[in-house]
């Protein structure tokens, strides 16, 4: 019966300490937030909230675009310039790396400003997101602009009819 008693908590131990006993991610409910999220910071960039905005980032996040790569300090300074009148988040695609790292892809298509000029409006964006302690924060995000249409080609002229 020793044995018995000893070779549970061993086992139970052993589970414990590989995270098979751990719960399940809910990664449907977690990309919903993720998608919130996403909304709710453009939402403070909109409304120059920082505070807001900073709440849903990780100290150490980094942003990248055609500019450079961008700590906190020069996204705070950037976001200053930066004008949002209308903006849509759509074909979100998620990627996890595993339980606590998710790699969210979406399109954002919106009307904007940087320093009076205009955005480009369209862009490919890329967030990673991170469970901090429970939390969910983004710790890198990329955008990159949607390429114009190609130009239309002009018709190819109808061939003469060959003489018989």
């Amino acid at each position: 019966m020793k044995s018995t008693t000893l070779g549970v908590f061993v086992l139970a131990v052993f589970v414990a300490g590989t995270g098979t006993a751990a719960a399940q991610v809910n990664k449907p409910a977690v990309q919903t937030s993720i998608i919130a999220n996403e909304k709710a910071i453009n939402d403070a960039i909109v409304k120059g909230d920082l505070k807001t905005f900073h709440s849903f980032l990780a100290p150490e996040a980094i942003d990248v675009e055609d500019s450079g790569v961008k700590k906190l300090p020069d996204i705070d300074k950037m976001l200053a310039d930066v004008k949002i009148s209308s903006y849509t988040i759509t074909a979100d695609q998620f990627l996890w790396l595993d339980d606590t790292n998710v790699v969210h892809t979406y399109k954002w298509f919106g009307k904007m400003t940087y320093k009076g000029e205009a955005g480009p409006g369209d862009t490919f964006a890329t967030t990673i997101w991170s469970n901090r302690g429970g939390k969910w924060l983004a710790v890198y995000h990329q955008e990159t602009m949607v390429p114009p249409p190609p130009a239309a080609r002009p018709a190819a002229a109808a061939k003469p009819a060959s003489p018989k």
